[in-house]
């Protein structure tokens, strides 16, 4: 059975976003230099289906970022991505340079992209692991960049086919000068989500 969310349980889950995001800006901030803050996180609901459009306009737009397998006691799939627009203007912000498409992605485009995704995703699982006791092993994640479709397509089989939940968190980074947009996608096996709420009672 999927679950639901209500008024708290969406609180809940954006307070550990704020958490987890929280201290994934500050790490970051402190790695570059630049400034970095954010708006509060954005629950989204927990539809398999929708996530292509939620992440982009259109499922063949570009997006880039990393995607990690999660073991221990909320075993599930990970993942931080920029769309394209966005990614560009961290690029632009920490090298000063923004490649034209997926054929420009030489290894310090990638470089950027997995540092920063890393931190995110890496700093959210901690989070969760703070709040609930959850022991979480982060495999070493994978770099992607493709057509929004093609990126997902692969995390969400299971899901579309009830093995997951989905847990889509979108956030808005703010350097004084700039903007841009990403997303914490997280699919836990089906029935996780409740175990997760259980623990925070609620």
């Amino acid at each position: 059975m999927t679950t639901t969310l209500n008024e708290l349980r969406t609180d809940a889950l954006r307070e550990i976003g704020n958490i987890g995001l929280g201290g994934a800006v500050t790490a970051l901030s402190d790695l570059t230099g630049v400034l970095f803050t954010l708006d509060t996180p954005r629950i989204h609901p927990m539809n398999a289906q929708a996530l292509p459009e939620l992440c982009c306009a259109m499922p063949e737009t570009l997006v880039v970022g990393t995607v990690s397998r999660v073991n221990g006691d909320w075993p599930g799939e990970g993942a931080f991505l920029f769309p394209w627009e966005s990614a560009q203007v961290l690029w632009h912000i920490l090298v000063q340079m923004q490649p034209s498409g997926l054929d420009d992605l030489n290894e310090l485009y990638q470089s950027v992209i997995n540092e920063v995704s890393n931190i995110m995703l890496g700093n959210y699982l901690q989070a969760i692991s703070q709040m609930t006791g959850f022991t979480l092993h982060m495999e070493p994640p994978a770099f992607a960049a493709d057509m929004a479709m093609a990126v997902l397509s692969s995390i969400l089989v299971e899901a579309l086919y009830g093995q997951r939940e989905l847990l889509a968190i979108e956030t808005a980074f703010k350097t004084p000068a700039h903007e841009f947009k990403g997303y914490f996608l997280y699919l836990p096996e089906t029935g996780n989500l409740e175990k997760l709420f259980a623990i925070l009672g609620i």
